[in-house]
């Protein structure tokens, strides 16, 4: 069998190989001076040339992280492939850097240019006017308080159909039912109508919501191309070759994405010219910003509503209804409080939620345990800075992980972190917004997520209207129960979550 060494020398052509050999000798030379010459940098593990400390991250690295912090300590400097990275893993040091250097740990770097709108999403574009200004979008015009009132009846009809599909297809409770499945569906269909109204809900899937069938292929695509670990993040060499075939299938899922989308733009534009629209929804109000803003791009907003929302609220529900099983007491505890506020003779309304304190208690302990984003989208130094008590110095275009796993699960902030205690919780002053560092969520600061609203208020709802219509159990097989994560756009589950529900009441 040829060498890959020999057929490299082939590919380059004998003449040249020593040449690029020696170059390559000396890169690694150089390289490794560097790391041993004396820095301000915080410590970390040695980095090999090109891939620096991928190979170390596996395939969950909020857990992998958070080993290295044991040795390291809570602020770390690693090379993801090309790239300088800190990594923090503490509340303090996570206040340091998102408060006190916030703005110039605001950047955002370049991820997947080639797809997403060339990062035009508020999530992914750079620190600048385009950023804030779409940012006051989201917070004022479209995830304001008083417009996601104005869907409250969308988002409780659609979880009583829920209700209502997860009966029958556990044919009366008899057989079990894919949670996971219905929770994807429900979440979908959901942001989908408050998205685009009803212009696309066309027919019956086999989940038994209302959704076009293209309109949903098209999301299955994208959320598959969004899912995938791009290596030329990393090692750009490698992106520009193109190693793994990623940069096609996300230009046919962009091609879709955009397409189907412009379909739905120009129908509701059609709809708003003859007056036809009569409940405003999410491209209505873009729709009416854009008439006073030719430059807003109303793709871009829908393409983060649609991908951001959808698998990280299914995700979260998932791991809400996974212990329940595992803590029988917890959910015989929160159907009291439920029942005490609902009563058994109605479904639950979003105006019964504020009522709920122990339903809010197991919410923010399903997001401490189970952080959507373990991972904090990375940012980027704009400038260099002076950080920690031992003032290391992190160089301009650094960028930055929190992981927020890490420091939700950290003894020194919480007693038996690894359990699921929602009434630590209780009686307890602690804002998952941002103002308190042991849980982060959401983010904080500039990059702060501006769905928090609409994140809790869906979980929430849903997740008291399942244990409210519902008592579940699981066959026989603990097994269903199955642990073990995966990580993409949102920490999930490896299998499915399966379960048999008993009615509790009429639906």
């Amino acid at each position: 069998m040829e060498l890959p060494i020999v057929r490299f020398s082939k590919l380059v052509g004998a003449d040249a190989f020593p040449a690029i050999a020696m170059l390559f000798i000396f890169f690694c030379f150089v390289y490794t001076l560097r790391r041993l010459a004396p820095t301000r940098l915080p410590p970390g593990p040695f980095a090999w040339p090109i891939i620096g400390n991928l190979h170390q991250l596996g395939m969950l690295p909020h857990h992998s992280l958070k080993d290295l912090a044991h040795k390291y300590g809570p602020i770390m400097y690693l090379r993801l492939g090309s790239f300088p990275t800190l990594v923090v893993s503490s509340s303090d040091m996570a206040k340091e850097v998102l408060t006190t250097h916030d703005l110039a740990f605001a950047g955002r770097p370049s991820l997947a240019a080639y797809f997403a709108y060339n990062q035009k999403p508020a999530s992914l574009a750079p620190y600048g006017d385009h950023f804030r200004r779409v940012k006051k979008i989201w917070m004022t015009q479209l995830l304001s308080a008083k417009r996601l009132e104005s869907f409250r009846v969308v988002r409780e009809e659609a979880v009583c159909a829920a209700m209502r599909s997860v009966w029958e297809k556990s044919k009366e409770g008899t057989v079990s039912v894919n949670v996971s499945h219905v929770l994807l569906s429900l979440t979908k269909n959901l942001i989908w109508q408050i998205l685009a109204g009803s212009i696309y809900s066309v027919g019956s899937s086999e989940q038994g919501f209302l959704y076009n069938k293209e309109i949903a292929d098209m999301m299955e695509q994208v959320i598959e191309t969004v899912n995938a670990v791009n290596i030329g993040d990393s090692v750009p060499l490698l992106g520009w070759l193109d190693v793994q075939g990623l940069k096609k299938k996300m230009r046919e899922a962009n091609d879709s994405f955009d397409r189907l989308i412009q379909n739905v733009i120009d129908e509701h534009a059609s709809a708003k010219s003859s007056q036809k629209s009569t409940v405003e929804d999410v491209i209505d109000a873009l729709l009416d910003m854009a008439e006073t803003d030719d430059s807003l791009d109303i793709k871009s907003i829908i393409f983060v509503l649609l991908f951001s929302a959808i698998e990280t609220t299914a995700a979260s529900l998932e791991w809400a209804m996974v212990e329940m099983l595992r803590n029988t007491h917890v959910a015989k505890k929160l159907e009291q409080e439920i029942d005490s506020v609902v009563g058994k003779d109605r479904m639950v309304r979003e105006s019964d939620l504020p009522s709920m304190e122990y339903l809010h208690c197991v919410v923010k302990e399903t997001l401490r345990l189970y952080p959507t984003g373990p991972l904090m989208l990375p940012h980027e130094s704009t400038e260099a800075c002076t950080v920690g008590p031992d003032r290391f110095i992190i160089p301009e275009k650094t960028r930055l992980i929190v992981n927020l796993w890490a420091i939700h699960t950290d003894p020194a902030s919480w007693e038996d972190p690894l359990t699921f205690n929602p009434e630590r919780f209780m009686g307890q002053d602690i804002d998952i917004k941002d103002r308190d560092f042991k849980m982060l969520p959401f983010g904080t600061g500039r990059r702060g997520c501006p769905g928090i609203l609409m994140a809790l208020g869906t979980i929430e709802l849903v997740l008291s209207q399942l244990m409210h219509c519902f008592h579940w159990r699981l066959e026989s097989d603990q097994s269903a129960l199955d642990m073990s994560e995966v990580l993409g756009v949102a920490l999930k589950r490896k299998k499915n979550l399966l379960s048999i529900p008993t009615l509790k009441l009429s639906l």
